[in-house]
């Protein structure tokens, strides 16, 4: 079914082979390969669905899809556009970040909280990219730690500064390759007929606007509202939750048989999760 959809599936009701049985489904009906954009979590997850369908067709078809982590997928992209990054490791522009936060000076206010040290403030620059909904840090920081605002205008200087030397030699971080590639997608578009993204309810904010810059033709998106572990990179529950209201003719769809577990097993866990979040 073309359009918005959204399957429902918890931990043993073929959420994989339900991605892999779509994929299937796009190529049988004239889709090409290089048409198809698959969203996951892990690079893992991504050649495994890859291999499955490539057991269906070929190997040729298969590598032909675009799919991997947001990450991965955004690099590759860049990378066909001829932009120029080089993805640094973490570590390296933790270590440049820091550099530049031990060159200011931060009066000694006895009174008020300590600031942040520079590894930390670099944590909550990455988290706020990841999880903010359009207001700019000193908001964000605020809302998180009204303590912390007195330090805004050192901790804003000391962003600024590092996000121009990355700019200035080209440098990127697994958070820059998400922001250029929204960027890139106010000008250039894709041709992905349909994109599918896995683990739905992991999905951030940030992640949330790159989708959506995508503009997709079809959306299938699979999730569960209780397997959410990405919390702490700024993972959202309401993406998932109101799915439906940000796309008003979504279908959603729920996978109820179990093929993993019994059903004491279940009624059990479900009686633990019953009070979780839903729409």
């Amino acid at each position: 079914m073309k359009g918005y959809n959204l399957i429902i599936a918890s931990a043993g009701t073929g959420k994989t082979s339900t991605i892999v049985g779509r994929i299937s489904h796009l190529l049988n009906n004239g889709v090409k390969p290089n048409e198809i954009l698959l969203l996951t979590f892990t690079n893992k997850a991504a050649s495994e669905m890859v291999s499955r369908v490539s057991n269906i067709f070929s190997k040729q078809i298969a590598k032909e899809i675009m799919a991997g982590t947001f990450h991965s997928v955004s690099y590759k992209l860049l990378k066909e556009l001829e932009i120029n990054i080089t993805l640094k490791q973490p570590n390296e522009l933790k270590t440049l970040f820091k550099s530049i936060y031990e060159k200011r000076v931060f009066m000694d206010r006895s009174d008020e909280a300590n600031p942040y040290d520079g590894g930390y403030l670099y944590d909550m620059y990455s988290l706020y990219l990841n999880s903010n909904n359009s207001e700019d840090f000193t908001s964000w920081l605020k809302e998180k730690n009204s303590t912390q605002e007195i330090y805004s205008l050192i901790y804003e200087d000391v962003i600024d500064e590092f996000n121009n030397l990355k700019k200035e030699y080209g440098y990127v971080n697994f958070d820059d390759l998400l922001t250029t590639m929204l960027e890139v997608l106010k000008d250039k578009k894709f041709n992905f007929k349909e994109i599918l993204v896995d683990e739905y309810q992991d999905t951030n904010p940030l992640q949330g606007r790159l989708l959506d810059a995508f503009s997709p033709q079809s959306l299938f998106c699979v999730g569960d509202y209780d397997q959410s572990i990405y919390a702490f990179n700024g993972s959202d529950i309401g993406i998932i939750s109101s799915f439906s209201k940000r796309y008003p003719d979504a279908n959603v769809f729920t996978l109820k048989k179990n093929y993993r577990s019994t059903k004491p097993i279940l009624d059990l866990a479900t009686k633990v999760i019953e009070h979780n979040e839903r729409i």
